[in-house]
């Protein structure tokens, strides 16, 4: 997007504290957007923080919410505070994730569920959330990784939790865009993505994410 198409818009972006997340709201602020910005546990407190800060120097209007988006109703008042602060949100960003590296054979109950959890749930409430509160031509996108499409053998719960996300998309809006974005792994070094500074089994290591973008929301 353009600064003339993003200056003045509230963008709402899930994870948006720190790696990837970090780059999207301070490329966000310097093209003049207001931020709410989701972080999941004191953990990732400081470098939220750090990013808080650069946004403000940056001249952006910005928030921090820190919550475990498993959690329906996190999701909900993310959403909510970010429409008291602002007055209504433009676009609504989804960066949340987990991988798990381990064989098929090897993964527990608990660790599918949690995998499933982060990636799957919290992405379908997510979505329902944005449908319901965001502004009318709103826009909504969440971003996974290649490794959907890496037949690794090691990332099992990551690939089939995150892929539902496309039947989420298909099911809640008639059209659907697909954009490769951060196209080799060198960027995604340098944007302190860690899932993705990995050297498995796809040879030259060429990770790339993948964003699911929606277009216009008419209303609900």
């Amino acid at each position: 997007m353009s600064t003339q198409e993003v200056k003045g818009k509230v963008v709402l972006i899930a994870g948006g504290g720190k790696n990837l997340g970090g780059l999207l709201s301070r490329d966000f602020a310097a093209k003049g957007a207001k931020l709410a910005i989701h972080y999941n546990s004191e953990s990732s407190r400081a470098d939220s923080e750090k990013t808080l800060a650069e946004v403000q120097e940056l001249g952006a209007e910005a928030f921090l919410f820190q919550a475990d988006l498993t959690k329906v109703d996190n999701i909900s008042r993310f959403f909510d505070e970010a429409v008291s602060k602002f007055g209504g949100i433009d676009i609504a960003i989804n960066t949340v994730g987990m991988v798990l590296k381990k064989p098929f054979a090897e993964t527990t109950e608990e660790e599918y569920d949690t995998m499933f959890n982060v990636n799957s749930k919290s992405a379908y409430f997510f979505l329902q959330e944005a449908g319901k509160k965001l502004n009318d031509h709103g826009k909504i996108c969440t971003i996974v990784t290649s490794l959907l499409a890496a037949y690794t053998g090691l990332y099992s719960t990551y690939a089939g939790a995150k892929s539902s996300g496309r039947a989420f998309y298909k099911s809640r809006f008639q059209r659907i865009w697909i954009k490769r974005n951060f196209g080799n792994s060198s960027s995604a070094r340098s944007n302190g993505y860690p899932f993705l500074l990995w050297s498995g089994n796809i040879r030259g290591s060429r990770l790339s994410s993948i964003c699911f973008c929606i277009g216009r929301i008419n209303g609900y």
